[in-house]
C-alpha cells in the first residue's frame, strides 16, 4: 500500500471518469493470459464475475451444463437467476466429452468449468481434453445450423458460452488450460487473486469476447462502477513484486506436497486416492453421515459432499467428503488414519 500510494497521484483516485482497468494490470494480465482476449476487465471475485457474465449470455428458464459435482455456491447462483442446470460428468482430465455433448443436446444454452484445481475433485482440464470440449461445442453448432428443425436452427443463432472459473489461480500447480485457444468468440475466463493474494483485495480479472464483456462493464457502471482502482494497483505491484512473487511461489509447492503427504499416507492404510491440485481431496466413503459424525467426534472437519453434487444423490453413487489440505502441516499420517477409518465405517 505504501509503494503504491507513493506512486499514484491523487487525482488518480478521485475520478469517474477513468478506464474502470488500470494500464498496469491489464498489461500483466494480457502476458499471462491464456488466450488473447478481446477484452479484460476486473469485478469483486470469481462468483460475481460469473454472475455478471450469466446475465449477458443466457435468460431467465435457460439451461446451463455444470460440472457434476461442482461447486455449491454457483448452484445456488443459477438458482437465483431462474437457470436449470444440467449435469455433466467429470473424469481425471476434466469434463467428459461424450457428458457435456448430452448436455447440449438436452438444450444447455453456456457451460461453466473449473479449469484447474477443480473444487471439490481438485481435477484439472488437460490441454487434450480440451481441444475435444471445444470440438463438441464447435460440432453442435454446425448441427444446429444444419438442423431442419425451425427450433433448433433458431437456437444456433445463440451461441454457445463457455464460462472458465479458474478460482485457485496462482496456487494451483497445473498449466492454465482454457478453450478460448480454440474458441475465443465463445470462452469467457476468470481468473481470481483471492486464494493467491488475499480475498480481502475481492479481486478476479474477467477476459474475453468484447461481445460480452463491454455489456458486462457498462451494466457494471450502474452499480459499483469499478473495483477499486488503488486495491488494482497493489494487486499489480504484487505480481512484480520479487517477494510477493517468491511468497506465492512457496504456497504453490507447500498445497502440492501437503496434497501426495496426504495421499500417500492414505494408501499405505489401503485407501488409493488419486492427488488432485489445489487445496481440495474428494474422498470416498462408505457412508457420508457416518464419516462426518466420526470425524468431528476426532476434531477433524470437513464438508460433506452431497452439496457438491449437481443432481439429487442416488443409491448407486458413492458417498463422498471434501477434506481442505491446505492447513495440513506434519499430521498427515494420524489424519489419513482417522479419514481411513472414517471411509470405511
Amino acid at each position: 500500500m505504501a509503494r503504491v500510494s507513493a506512486r499514484t497521484p491523487a487525482a488518480e483516485t478521485a475520478t469517474y471518469v477513468t478506464a474502470p482497468l488500470v494500464p498496469e494490470l491489464e498489461r500483466l494480465l494480457r502476458e499471462s493470459w491464456p488466450f488473447p482476449p478481446g477484452r479484460l476487465t476486473v469485478v469483486d471475485g470469481a462468483v460475481d464475475a460469473i454472475g455478471r457474465t450469466l446475465e449477458q449470455v443466457v435468460g431467465f428458464g435457460d439451461r446451463v451444463a455444470v460440472e457434476d459435482p461442482g461447486f455449491p455456491p454457483l448452484f445456488d447462483l443459477l438458482d437465483q437467476l431462474g437457470l436449470e442446470r444440467l449435469p455433466v460428468a467429470l473424469d481425471h482430465q476434466g469434463m467428459r466429452p461424450d457428458s457435456l455433448a448430452e448436455a447440449l443436446d438436452a438444450g444447455a444454452h453456456a457451460v461453466i468449468l473449473q479449469p484447474r484445481a477443480h473444487n471439490p475433485t481438485g481435477v484439472s482440464l488437460t490441454a487434450t481434453r480440451a481441444r475435444e470440449l471445444a470440438a463438441v461445442i464447435r460440432r453442435h453448432g454446425l448441427h444446429a445450423q444444419a438442423s431442419t428443425d425451425e427450433h433448433t436452427r433458431r437456437d444456433a443463432r445463440r451461441p454457445v458460452h463457455v464460462i472458465e472459473d479458474d478460482h485457485s489461480g496462482q496456487i494451483a500447480s497445473a498449466k492454465d488450460v482454457s478453450l478460448g485457444a480454440y474458441l475465443p468468440e465463445r470462452v469467457v475466463h476468470v481468473r481470481s487473486y483471492s486464494k493467491s493474494h488475499g480475498p480481502d483485495l475481492r479481486i478476479a480479472a474477467v477476459g474475453g469476447p468484447v461481445s460480452v464483456i463491454d455489456p458486462l462493464i457498462a451494466r457494471r457502471m450502474l452499480g459499483p462502477g469499478w473495483t477499486s482502482r488503488l486495491l488494482q494497483r497493489v494487486l499489480a505491484d504484487l505480481l512484480v513484486d520479487g517477494a510477493a512473487v517468491d511468497a506465492v511461489a512457496h504456497a504453490r509447492r507447500v498445497y502440492y506436497g501437503r496434497q501426495r503427504a496426504l495421499c500417500d499416507a492414505l494408501a499405505a492404510h489401503g485407501l488409493q486416492v488419486r492427488p488432485g491440485d489445489g487445496v481440495n481431496l474428494w474422498l470416498p466413503v462408505l457412508d457420508e453421515s457416518t464419516a462426518l459424525v466420526r470425524l468431528e467426534a476426532a476434531g477433524i472437519r470437513v464438508a460433506p459432499g452431497t452439496p457438491f453434487l449437481a443432481t439429487a444423490p442416488g443409491d448407486h453413487r458413492p458417498g463422498h467428503v471434501r477434506v481442505t489440505v491446505g492447513l495440513l502441516r506434519e499430521d498427515a499420517e494420524a489424519v489419513a488414519r482417522t479419514l481411513v477409518v472414517a471411509a470405511t465405517a
